[in-house]
């Protein structure tokens, strides 16, 4: 089956998408509203979770996190029913770095689970950790990707709560509070910090 040949009109209709596409595209590398979404989500999670555990006792309540996902869930069948069009390659980028990140999520959860029904205890603790391992890799790829230094480096101070956790061993109820300030310092702080200077330049 051979190419079809586009006609000029098309040719002009696919220059201006990805034009437009570039713009957005741009647009919504300055605002970083995902990063605000998730990390603010994260911290009233994390301080929410540690409060009814400590007026109460009760750990189950460490499945509040599981809240988390909803926001994921939501933009993934929210992006499959938009229409599909042009995509410049940064975007792309950024999408499939962020598919990698959530499918480790979702992936170490279900070796979680096998895992804990072979052994007769399923321990969902180091979830934590690694998932602060996982959203400093995926916050650090998106600066290198986007050449913003404020999403590179702070994620290395999640590094070293999360080795503080897997050193420790135990899950305390504490950890919620440390999960909250890694995310508020390397995702909230940062966005806000590149949303200021976008805004005084």
């Amino acid at each position: 089956m051979e190419d079809r040949k586009i006609t000029e009109k098309e040719s002009l209709e696919l220059i201006s998408e990805m034009i437009r596409k570039t713009k957005e595209e741009t647009s919504s590398k300055k605002d970083y509203n995902a990063f605000l979404f998730y990390g603010y989500g994260a911290v009233f999670v994390s301080l929410l979770a540690w409060l009814l555990i400590r007026l109460t006792g009760e750990w189950d309540f460490m499945f509040v996190w599981l809240v988390m996902f909803l926001p994921y869930l939501a933009t993934t069948f929210a992006g499959k029913k938009k229409k599909p069009g042009a995509k410049t390659y940064l975007q792309g980028m950024l999408d499939s770095v962020w598919k990698v990140i959530g499918s480790m999520f979702g992936l170490t959860i279900l070796a979680m689970m096998l895992m804990g029904f072979l052994i007769g205890e399923i321990d969902f603790s180091l979830m934590m950790p690694l998932s602060i391992l996982y959203a400093g890799i995926g916050t650090s790829m998106t600066g290198l990707v986007l050449r913003e230094r404020w999403f590179v480096w702070p994620p290395l101070l999640g590094l070293l709560v999360a080795v503080y956790m897997l050193m420790e061993g135990v899950c305390t109820n504490d950890w919620n509070l440390w999960f909250g300030f890694s995310l508020l310092v390397f995702m909230v702080i940062p966005a806000h910090i590149v949303r200021g200077k976008i805004k005084r330049s």
